[in-house]
């Protein structure tokens, strides 16, 4: 009865009211300021692509409003239903925040394949060139009204005009020819010498004949000739304009289809970039905290913070008419979810009616000649759960050091873990994980902290007892890291970030097991699976993965090798080796990742490790400061060597889950 007064007093009495926080508390401004940097990264990329302009254009005015008012919310602390709206925008396959026309793409003349305007006329003059080059005049056909002169314009010679003979043949006369009117006066009177006058008149008048016939016969010809020349260039430039328009025309097709392919990976990748920010913008505002105030009849609120990646715990009291209280808990569950308990330490009392019986049980005495009592169950552990953690620092100090040198802070921090399932030596079921993380930090010159290891591996391999220490087996192998990567010194351009690359093999085969220390995977059957997440930032060609697209993948054969083996109870050495054979390239494309390791545990809580890391990836190119004859720099695969020595504290989890089995 005293509970249930307590519950109505409880639900009667205190109130709830949430409302918007315009002023973020302390705590608040302190995870704002952890994320300063991230969130305005993300809003000075998403107000430059999302503010309207002659470039980029959107199709979607209504999510440019939306991604604007997520913008204005985590600029000025105010949100209303813009994350409902992205995610349902989100879940769209075709995801594209904004577009942009070929047209204006601002460094096409960088754009592999394009050809500029000179190009383009250049080619034109030597398809015609080879055009007149290769052509055969006399094989154009003429027509059938071409004309010697069809404007009129031959001047031949007309018929008795012996100046006109004399002046454009160039013939020349006999003396005796030259002046045939002029007579002697004592010649004159002669009949005969008349006649001879005549005569040598005559032959005058007929090789003049002959001489304007010839000339005018010539001067048709060469006129004709000129013609069916003129005429035959004329149609072989009219042809050969026709094959420049026509190459002009496919050269400018061709480079609106390589600017539209070109324009849409890069829209592709900046829409990939926005959906990034936006994404992070989204957690960013899914972890914003709302305060709660609950207060009872005292008069005295209590505070409770809503969020989603914390929890917190507040603890009251509430009390009903007849002043009763009991203590209870809050907390917060998420952004939208209370949770209330009454505290252990409370308990009820009921007032109960004493039973009794009327009739007497009979006294049980056992037979005194017991038999052996059998097992009938077993207590096995198939669960084998462990870890260990090493944490490792190197700090030195230098100033107006004669020898030289350099002030420098590093550490790094490994976790390893482990969860196997064992049943029978039938099923085996192994999981592990890796986590590195190291950082150095030099002074002088440099002073730039660098990131010297990062690698996130999770491996899940599950076995079926095949005969004898053999199992068939199925493996998934992922590896990723966690920060980006760069060329230092500069830091600048990432080279790698979280999941770009992501590197997934799915294997199949058979597993060799005779011994916990000893382990040899053969899988014929095995998919290596290459990601990049981001590629606005990344390169991801550096990583075989085409121009294009943002993965790919290649099968193989993968031989996996793992030996441990403890020198003494405090020094041990582990190596792994994997070794991936490429069945579209043998023997040319192979990937080899060899880790050895030395651990020597100096006491309970601090060892030594010492790592000898090797990695070669045909995928994995590297400049070589050489260049092709087009000036593009040659890349090459190398083999890729890290060594690290770190002294630190250590700690180790072994754990047996144990069940009860039935005999």
């Amino acid at each position: 009865m005293q509970l249930k007064k307590l519950c109505a007093g409880f639900i009667i009495l205190i109130s709830v009211s949430l409302f918007a926080a315009t002023n973020p508390v302390d705590k608040k401004k302190e995870i704002i300021l952890s994320k300063a940097d991230s969130i305005k990264l993300g809003i000075d990329f998403l107000k430059k692509h999302i503010q309207p302009n002659t470039a980029w254009q959107s199709e979607n005015p209504e999510i440019l409003r939306t991604v604007n008012g997520l913008i204005h919310f985590a600029e000025d602390e105010r949100i209303d239903t813009i994350l409902v709206k992205l995610q349902k925008f989100q879940n769209n396959s075709d995801l594209r925040y904004i577009s942009r026309s070929p047209e204006n793409v601002s460094d096409s003349l960088q754009v592999q394949g394009y050809q500029d305007y000179r190009t383009i006329l250049e080619k034109m003059k030597q398809l015609d060139r080879a055009i007149w080059n290769g052509v055969d005049m006399k094989t154009i056909p003429l027509p059938e009204n071409l004309t010697a002169d069809p404007d009129n314009k031959i001047q031949l010679i007309a018929e008795g005009d012996e100046e006109a003979i004399i002046r454009r043949t160039r013939i020349i006369l006999p003396d005796s020819l030259k002046n045939v009117f002029a007579v002697q006066d004592s010649l004159g009177k002669a009949a005969n010498d008349f006649n001879k006058i005549k005569n040598r008149q005559k032959a005058r008048s007929f090789l003049l004949e002959a001489a304007r016939q010839r000339f005018n016969t010539q001067i048709e010809k060469m006129n004709l000739d000129s013609t069916i020349t003129a005429y035959r260039k004329y149609a072989v430039r009219v042809f050969s304009d026709s094959l420049q328009t026509q190459l002009s025309d496919s050269l400018k097709l061709r480079n609106q289809q390589i600017l539209a392919h070109y324009n849409d990976s890069i829209v592709r990748s900046v829409n990939d970039s926005i959906n990034v920010f936006v994404q992070t913008l989204q957690r960013y505002a899914q972890n914003d905290s709302i305060p709660v105030y609950i207060q009872s009849l005292s008069g005295k609120p209590s505070q409770l913070w809503l969020r989603n990646n914390q929890r917190a715990i507040n603890r009251m009291y509430i009390k009903n008419i007849q002043n009763d209280s009991i203590g209870i808990q809050l907390m917060n569950i998420d952004k939208q979810t209370i949770g209330i308990a009454i505290e252990d330490n409370i308990t009820f009392t009921r007032i109960a009616q004493k039973q009794h019986r009327d009739f007497v049980f009979q006294k049980f005495t056992p037979n005194q000649k017991l038999t052996k009592i059998q097992k009938k169950y077993d207590i096995v552990a198939p669960w084998d759960l462990g870890g260990n953690g090493t944490l490792g620092f190197t700090q030195m100090y230098l100033s107006n050091w004669k020898a030289g040198g350099r002030s420098a802070l590093s550490f790094l921090s490994v976790l390893k873990g482990y969860a196997n399932y064992s049943s029978d030596s039938k099923l085996k079921w192994e999981n592990s994980g890796e986590i590195r993380n190291g950082w150095v930090r030099q002074g002088g010159d440099i002073d730039q902290t660098q990131k010297n290891d990062d690698k996130l591996e999770l491996i899940s391999r599950l076995g079926v007892n095949a005969f004898k220490n053999w199992y068939y087996s199925a493996e998934i192998d992922f590896k990723t890291q966690f920060f980006n990567g760069y060329n230092y010194p500069n830091d600048s351009v990432p080279i790698s970030t979280y999941m770009s690359p992501a590197t997934t093999f799915i294997k199949l085969g058979l597993d060799y097991k005779p011994n916990k220390n000893f382990s040899l995977f053969l899988s014929p059957i095995t998919a290596k699976y290459v990601f990049v997440r981001d590629t606005a930032l990344i390169d991801q060609t550096k990583y075989g993965v085409s121009a294009t697209s943002r993965s790919f993948w290649e099968p193989g054969l993968n031989v996996d090798l793992r030996y441990k083996i403890d020198f003494t109870p405090r020094i041990s050495y582990e190596t792994k080796y994997k070794m991936f054979l490429n069945y579209q390239q043998p023997f040319k494309k192979v990937d080899i990742n060899w880790e050895n390791t030395i651990v020597a545990q100096l006491t309970n809580r601090i060892s030594m490790t010492f790592m000898l890391y090797m990695l070669y990836d045909d995928n994995v190119t590297f400049p070589t400061g050489k260049f092709a004859t087009d000036g593009t720099e040659i890349y090459k695969a190398k083999w890729q060597t890290k060594e690290l020595t770190t002294v630190g504290f250590s700690y180790k989890i072994n754990k047996h889950i144990y069940q009860r089995k039935k005999i």
